[in-house]
């Protein structure tokens, strides 16, 4: 069966999602997403009015294809500790699937701390919700240690699966662990050890 070509407006999401990703929010330029495009700015102002909409639909798609993939993998899990292990393994394979997404994601994480403080719609709050859900049911459950609040629990997996990814190559040149050499073995190795990490003593 064909497979439908992309439409225009899923054509500049996708373009604007690497800029973005390479560039930052303020780095992009809608000008060179338009001609990346081919679409020319009139093109692209008619489907996304400013940068700040189009950024929003970009970080609004990453939430989407997140969540989705929270709602497939993680809640049909069988129990509570399954789905703690499914939810730390998914962030592992959307970063494999996902890169340039994940490079967003982080961008944003990292560089919006102004913009955040003034923006009428947060596309990432309710995956973050839903995560910060799970970490608290698997604290209830004494899953998780209880010591440290679900957001600081939340953070310690993310913070250390994001800077793991980014830091690898890094690291592979200058330590001599074996896990170092491939980043899948390595990333499966911090999945493993951050989920210790957080389990109760």
């Amino acid at each position: 069966m064909a497979t439908l070509a992309p439409s225009r407006k899923e054509t500049i999401l996708a373009r604007a999602e690497q800029h973005f990703a390479d560039h930052g929010f303020q780095g992009a330029s809608l000008s060179a997403i338009a001609r990346d495009c081919e679409v020319g700015n009139p093109g692209l102002l008619h489907h996304f009015p400013s940068k700040e909409v189009l950024y929003r639909a970009v970080l609004e798609k990453q939430a989407e294809d997140l969540t989705a993939r929270i709602c497939k993998r993680v809640e049909a899990a069988p129990d509570l500790p399954a789905r703690l292990q499914a939810f730390v393994a998914l962030q592992v394979e959307w970063m494999h699937a996902r890169p340039t997404g994940f490079k967003l994601v982080t961008r944003e994480l990292l560089d919006n701390a102004e913009r955040i403080q003034h923006a009428q719609t947060r596309p990432l709050e309710g995956f973050l919700q839903v995560s910060l859900g799970l970490v608290a049911a698997a604290q209830a459950a004494g899953l998780v240690r209880d010591d440290l609040s679900a957001v600081v629990v939340l953070t310690l997996i993310f913070g250390t699966l994001n800077y793991a990814k980014m830091a690898r190559p890094t690291f592979a040149k200058t330590f001599a662990e074996p896990a170092l050499k491939s980043d899948t073995a390595w990333m499966k190795a911090m999945a493993r050890d951050v989920l210790r990490v957080i389990s109760p003593p």
